[in-house]
C-alpha cells in the first residue's frame, strides 16, 4: 500500500496507470526539462514563482505574540486585494453579527481571530502563484491545489490534536507541494512538443516524479527565504521522526493520498482505521476530512 500511495496524487492526476513499464516520449520529454532544471539553479530560480511580498512580514506579525490587532490590519492593508478579501469574509454569514457592514481592517481581524485570518490570508496570498495554465490547469494543475488544501486542513488539525502550532502547520501543508508547479509547468512545455494524444501515466514517470517535486519544494522554499523550520520541515517530512512539523506534514500527505486513493480505487475500511491507528490519529479527523474534500474540490 505504502508503495501506491507514494504516487497516488499522480494516479489522481493523470488517470489510470498505462500498462508499459517504459517510459512514453511525453514523459522523457518531461523528465529531461525537470532533470535540466534541477541541475542549473539559474534556471531553477528562475522558474519559481514570485512569493507575495506581503507574505514573510505577515508571518513575522502573526507569529509574534506581542502584536495587536492593528498590527496585522496594518500589513494586510499592503495587499489591496487580501484587505477586501478579508473584509469580505468579516461581512459573511459565518461572522455577521447584525451591528452592521464591517469596513474597519482591524475590527475584521478581531472578528474574525487571528488563528482564522493566518489561515485566511496564507490561502488567498498562496493561491497567486498556483498553476493556472488554461489548456491543462484543469487536467493537471487543479489538483496540485486541492491536494496541498487538503493537506493544509490536515496539518492543523493534526497540530492542534497534538498541541503544536496550528499556523506553521496549515502554512507548511498548503506550500510542501510547490515543488509540483515546477512539475506541472516542465509537463506542460512536454505536451506542447509531443503530438495529440500523448499522455503520461506509467508507475515509473510518477515515482520519479513524487521524488523530484519534494526536492524542488524544499529549494523553493530556501529561495523564497521562509524561516528555517519550514525549511527543515519540508526536508526532512519523508522521515516521521525527524521533528514535530516535519512528522505532522508526513502523516497530513499520507492521509490526503489515501483519500485520494480512496477515491479511485476504494480501500476497506479495516485498511484505513490500522493506519490511522499506526499514526496514532484520531478517527474523528479523517472523518472530518472527507466530509470537508468535496467542499474544498467544489472552491478551487
Amino acid at each position: 500500500m505504502q508503495r501506491k500511495l507514494s504516487s497516488a496524487f499522480y494516479d489522481a492526476m493523470f488517470g489510470p496507470e498505462q500498462l508499459s513499464t517504459e517510459i512514453n516520449p511525453v514523459e522523457q520529454k518531461a523528465l529531461e526539462n525537470v532533470r535540466f532544471i534541477l541541475n542549473d539553479s539559474e534556471q531553477l530560480s528562475a522558474r519559481i514563482p514570485p512569493l507575495p511580498a506581503v507574505l514573510l512580514e505577515l508571518i513575522d506579525t502573526l507569529k509574534n505574540d506581542n502584536a495587536k490587532f492593528l498590527d496585522i490590519a496594518l500589513v494586510i492593508e499592503k495587499d489591496p486585494s487580501l484587505a477586501i478579501e478579508v473584509l469580505k469574509v468579516a461581512n459573511s454569514a459565518l461572522y455577521f453579527t447584525g451591528e452592521g457592514e464591517v469596513t474597519s481592517l482591524p475590527k475584521a481581524v478581531s472578528l474574525i481571530g487571528v488563528k482564522a485570518i493566518a489561515s485566511i490570508s496564507t490561502t488567498i496570498l498562496l493561491e497567486k502563484i498556483r498553476p493556472v495554465a488554461p489548456i491543462y490547469y484543469k487536467m493537471f494543475g487543479k489538483q496540485i491545489w486541492i491536494h496541498s488544501m487538503q493537506c493544509a486542513f490536515l496539518c492543523r488539525e493534526l497540530a492542534k490534536a497534538e498541541n503544536e502550532d496550528e499556523f506553521d502547520a496549515y502554512f507548511l501543508g498548503l506550500i510542501h507541494d510547490v515543488g509540483k508547479i515546477i512539475i506541472f509547468n516542465c509537463l506542460c512545455e512536454a505536451l506542447r512538443t509531443e503530438p495529440p494524444g500523448s499522455t503520461p501515466g506509467t508507475r515509473t514517470f510518477k515515482e520519479l516524479m513524487s521524488e523530484m517535486s519534494a526536492d524542488i519544494s524544499f529549494f523553493i522554499a530556501q529561495e523564497w527565504g521562509l524561516p528555517v523550520l519550514y525549511c527543515d520541515a519540508l526536508q526532512a517530512h519523508h522521515n516521521i521522526h525527524e521533528s514535530a512539523l516535519a512528522t505532522l506534514l508526513y502523516k497530513s500527505n499520507l492521509l490526503s493520498e489515501t483519500y485520494l486513493l480512496t477515491k479511485k480505487k476504494g480501500l476497506d475500511e479495516k485498511i484505513i482505521d490500522n493506519l490511522l491507528t499506526k499514526m496514532s490519529i484520531d478517527k474523528q479527523i479523517w472523518l472530518d476530512f472527507i466530509k470537508l474534500c468535496p467542499e474544498i474540490e467544489r472552491h478551487v
